[in-house]
């Protein structure tokens, strides 16, 4: 069985493993080590050394340099005090946990949405693989902030991210710069936050889990169409957004933990029957009931979202 990470990151206090991901390769030391406080609060100086095999808490070499655009080599570290002294200290994890999100197989029926994306891109933003004579089988339009956390967007004032002059006020979510065309492989990938746009690296597309490699997007540029105004282009603040997701998921801690051994599955979770409350099955589990919260107020926005716009004679084009 090939390991889900083949980078792991230990706290010398106690040995508790505390950050990793699996390196495809690109991934730069100081890039991980920005990774790192994201997701740990360490309020000691501090540097990454390279730890023995059989002890976790021990350091078998000299630290690394924070600020190295080297690649990071896969094995595993221990976070010490940093040089001279290399002493042990106190990693905690922060508080933050990643949002969960419900994954359609459809896009949601928003005519304008869908068919103003489609326009804008004509591929799939992650891959590159084009439309070909307007056939859009297997592409779907994906949204960048989920839809079922409302309440969070509103909370955190994030339309404040959208410049879009062809949406009404109120329908942000729905904004061209909330969504991208992108293949149905890549769209559950991107749902699942397994893999994330930097628009801080030049729009690169990292992949957080082990995957073949001959699948996946590691390393690809995610596509824009400059010919567009920054406007009606994908937002970089909700792609940054989604991006701190995927490091919440896949890099603090031990990884993602689910209490039945697997994600979230649409093909089996959502096929005929497998949507059962009363199975006992996977929507009995605690991660089940977060994904059932997620797919009910997607559908609920959805739903509410659509009367709105019947009410006000739909959004402009």
């Amino acid at each position: 069985m090939v390991p889900r990470r083949n980078v792991h990151v230990f706290s010398s206090s106690d040995g508790a493993e505390v950050a990793g991901f699996f390196q495809h390769g690109g991934v730069s030391i100081s890039t991980f080590i920005g990774w790192i406080n994201e997701v740990c609060s360490i309020y000691e100086e501090w540097a990454l050394y390279p730890c023995k095999f059989d002890n976790n808490r021990v350091a078998d070499g000299a630290a690394l340099d924070s600020s190295s655009a080297d690649e990071l080599q896969p094995g595993r570290y221990v976070i010490r005090t940093s040089p001279p002294n290399t002493g042990q200290l106190l990693v905690q994890l922060t508080t933050d946990v990643p949002r969960t999100r419900a994954y359609s197989c459809h896009t949601p029926d928003n005519s304008n949405f869908v068919t103003r994306v489609r326009a804008r891109d004509q591929r799939c933003c992650i891959t590159g693989r084009l439309v070909a004579a307007d056939d859009y089988t297997g592409f779907e339009v994906s949204h960048i902030f989920p839809l079922s956390e409302t309440d969070i967007w509103n909370s955190l004032n994030y339309k404040r991210f959208i410049e879009d002059d062809q949406v009404l006020p109120g329908f942000e979510m729905n904004s061209v710069q909330q969504g991208f065309l992108c293949w149905s492989g890549e769209h559950r990938m991107f749902d699942d936050y397994s893999i994330g746009v930097n628009p801080d690296d030049n729009y690169r597309i990292y992949d957080f889990v082990v995957r073949d490699p001959s699948y996946s997007p590691h390393g690809k540029t995610f596509y824009r169409n400059l010919d567009e105004q920054p406007r009606y282009l994908p937002s970089p603040d909700l792609l940054r957004d989604h991006f701190r997701q995927c490091i919440l998921r896949h890099v603090k801690g031990a990884g993602e933990v689910i209490d039945t051994g697997r994600r979230f599955d649409p093909d089996i979770d959502l096929r005929p029957g497998g949507f059962d409350l009363a199975s006992g099955g996977w929507w009995s589990t605690s991660e089940g009931k977060k994904q059932l919260e997620a797919e009910l107020r997607s559908r609920l926005w959805g739903a509410v979202a659509q009367d709105r716009m019947h009410d006000v004679g739909g959004l402009r084009h």
